[in-house]
Parts: C-alpha cells; structure tokens; sequence
C-alpha cells in the first residue's frame, strides 16, 4: 500500500481490513493526500467530502437547464464537464483510494482544460473546429500524467495548480487581445481562490476537526468551487459565437 506523507495513525480505518474500501486500497495503494475528515468504516469513508459534490451536480442540472436548447455545443457542454467534475470527485471522496483519486483528476480536467483551451480559441491559437478533439486528447493524457507524477512522488495537485494559472493567463491575454467585461471572470476566480483558502486550513490541519462529518474545508471548497462554475460559465458564455 503506497504511503501518505503524513501520520495516519488518526484514521485507523484506512486500514482496516474489514472495511469495504480497504481492497481496493491495498490494491492500488492510498491518494497522496488526507483531508482532515475521519475515515469511516463505510462505503462513504468522508460523508462531507462526499456528499458536498452534490453542488456540482446541483450546478450541473442548473446549466443543463439553462442550455438544453442551445445550439452551441460548447455552450451544451458545461453541464457534462460540472457532471462529471461532481461524480468523479464524489466517488473517490466516497473510497479515499488511489485508484478513485485518479478518476477525480480525470474529472477536473474536464473543466480546467475546457476553460483552457476556450482561452486559446480566442487568441487564434487553436481553431473551434479542433477544440473537442483536442479537448479528449487533453483529458486521457493528462490523467495519464497524473498516474506517472504520483508514482513518482510528486504532488498532483500541482498540475491542477498549473492549469488554472494557464487559464488566468491566457484569460488575460485574450482580453487585452480584445477587451471585454471580465466580471464574472474575476468573481469566479475569487470564489475559486477562496476555496482554495479553505481546502489549503483542511489538509494543512489548520481547521480541522475529524469528527465533524457536516462541515469540512474540502466540502466547503467543493461547494464553492460548484458556484465559481457557474460564474464561469457566465463569462464564456458572451464568446459563444467563437466557439463551435
């Protein structure tokens, strides 16, 4: 089983092998990182960190709402990309494995990489008609990447961090390219930047308290994160004539 980088001796059901996670733990070994929630012997291991992801489902169903009769299929696509930014990062917070910490990252960059690439679209860098091909390509490589950067023990969460910093810059240089209202821009990546705040005292263990199974930083960074989608989808949505 791959070790953490912190004490676990606090979350004895990591290990426990009559847990109903434990299998597919010591299979493909534990994520690289431990929130704060007390793992419990259960199907849902952190019940906060898990059921928090309902927002984005919530988020999901609101945009699906909101662009059913759209005929953008970029602007048809952000209710899948918050949908499976949910379920991905449900079921790995249901398990606390490795295996399923992937699959969350794998979800993630639905988003990360569709934000983007839209950027790139807009300074003429990549053409609307090869955003979704190159959009797949991005999702299965970078998980793929992910598996390599952590067996190698270096911190995934670290390519996320490098995304949304692309996204920020790219975001800037496209509007200087040509100036539009990034309002909703800045409050998406406010709320974002929050609940990174949030996530950062969660792991950090500057507020924790394990055996509170309602509030958690990493569920407050999933709910707030499932509102910066919203804001996001906001902002691109003045483009939607670039996109295909």
């Amino acid at each position: 089983m791959t070790p953490l980088t912190m004490d676990l001796t606090g979350y004895p059901e990591l290990t426990n092998p009559a847990c109903p996670w434990t299998p597919l733990r010591e299979w493909g070994g534990l994520p690289n990182v431990k929130w704060c929630e007390e793992t419990l012997c259960s199907w849902v291991a952190e019940p906060a960190n898990t059921w928090s992801n309902v927002a984005f489902l919530v988020t999901a169903l609101v945009l699906f709402l909101v662009t059913r009769k759209e005929t953008s299929r970029t602007e048809r696509f952000w209710p899948t990309a918050t949908f499976w930014v949910g379920v991905s990062s449900l079921v790995y917070h249901a398990s606390v494995t490795f295996v399923l910490q992937v699959f969350d990252f794998f979800g993630m960059y639905f988003f990360f990489g569709l934000v983007l690439l839209l950027n790139l679209v807009r300074l003429e860098v990549l053409a609307k008609e090869r955003l979704f091909k190159v959009l797949w390509i991005s999702i299965i490589g970078l998980t793929v990447f992910t598996v390599v950067v952590a067996k190698v023990g270096l911190p995934v969460q670290g390519i996320i961090f490098v995304m949304l910093l692309g996204g920020v810059a790219t975001e800037v240089l496209a509007t200087v390219k040509r100036k539009t209202q990034v309002r909703w821009f800045l409050l998406a990546l406010v709320t974002i930047v929050v609940a990174a705040g949030f996530s950062g005292s969660d792991v950090s263990r500057r507020w924790c308290d394990p055996h509170d199974h309602v509030f958690q930083g990493h569920a407050i960074w999933h709910v707030l994160n499932a509102v910066g989608i919203g804001l996001a989808f906001v902002h691109y949505r003045q483009f939607k004539a670039l996109f295909p």
